[in-house]
């Protein structure tokens, strides 16, 4: 069956008119001199968990929250919190946020609009064997998505049917080789997660400065037999024991804190550099039977 034609991008992640392809750096900065990446247990509950954007459930209590998420180059404090929790059951993975915001102001609404280029964003990216999946969302529940493919092990292991599917795409992103690579990765703008769930929950008053918000909070649900899309062989859903490499990441526009200028990127885990596109700075989690 041919695949529907994909709605094409409005906002691309640079201000440029979209076309087919844009070619992005891929920013990796040396990081042997920061501190190992978490290593989180993600637990697994028992009950459904509710995607309201509330994070009210009891799972959710219980669930071990993060370390609030440090500057994305120098790993010092930012300038608001942001924490993460994480949950799993034999359908989805469960990410819920708890971001601190004093002015939520939420303006991107097109399709798969790059949110984090006007608005304040939370992200997620979870990594396969060969794939990586990217997705974020701002207080209007808006979200972008990509999927990123490897390409130099689509050449090695002569798949060239997959890697052109991925070269006939109307709008991808190619980030170039990084030292020690000979062929970097394209990351698909119209992909779509099936079976995603998202909510937010705003605990203010949204677009209105004048009054002092306290922030918002989120929760995704991800699929796993949607995952499986990324996994690359890695086993979705996981067994006990199994790790998979994921990342968080928080965009702050200065609005309400003193400045009308300027943003601060914070991260589950620093990364040395203004690229969160570097998967071995991303934490280790395993997942384990326990309940919470």
């Amino acid at each position: 069956m041919k695949d529907p034609s994909p709605r094409r991008i409005v906002n691309f992640p640079t201000r440029e008119k979209p076309g087919l392809h844009m070619i992005c750096p891929s920013g990796q900065e040396p990081y042997d001199h920061l501190p190992p990446v978490t290593k989180y247990l993600c637990r697994r509950t028992e009950t459904p968990v509710t995607i309201d954007g509330r994070l009210e459930e009891d799972v959710w209590q219980r669930a071990g929250w993060s370390q609030p998420f440090q500057n994305i180059t120098s790993g010092g404090k930012p300038n608001v919190e942001t924490r993460l929790a994480l949950l799993w059951d034999d359908e989805f993975l469960y990410a819920g946020y708890r971001v601190e915001d004093h002015d939520v102001k939420g303006t991107m609404g097109a399709f798969h609009d790059h949110i984090y280029m006007e608005d304040d964003d939370v992200e997620i990216f979870v990594a396969g064997d060969g794939y990586y999946y990217e997705m974020g969302i701002n207080p209007l529940n808006n979200i972008y998505q990509l999927r990123w493919t490897w390409v130099e092990p689509l050449v090695e292991q002569q798949r060239f049917d997959e890697l052109e599917v991925l070269l006939r795409r109307q709008d991808y992103l190619y980030y170039i080789a990084r030292e020690g690579e000979r062929l970097g990765r394209i990351g698909d703008l119209n992909y779509q997660l099936p079976g995603l769930k998202t909510a937010v929950h705003i605990d203010g008053v949204l677009n209105q400065s004048d009054i002092r918000d306290s922030g918002w909070s989120v929760e995704f649900a991800l699929p796993w037999e949607g995952l499986r899309s990324i996994s690359g062989g890695k086993t979705m859903p996981p067994k006990h024991g199994d790790m998979l490499r994921i990342m968080a990441y928080r965009m702050n526009h200065f609005r309400g804190q003193g400045r009308t200028e300027g943003h601060e990127a914070s991260t589950w885990n620093a990364v040395g550099c203004g690229n969160i596109h570097i998967p071995e700075r991303w934490s280790e989690v395993t997942f384990v039977n326990e309940a919470v």
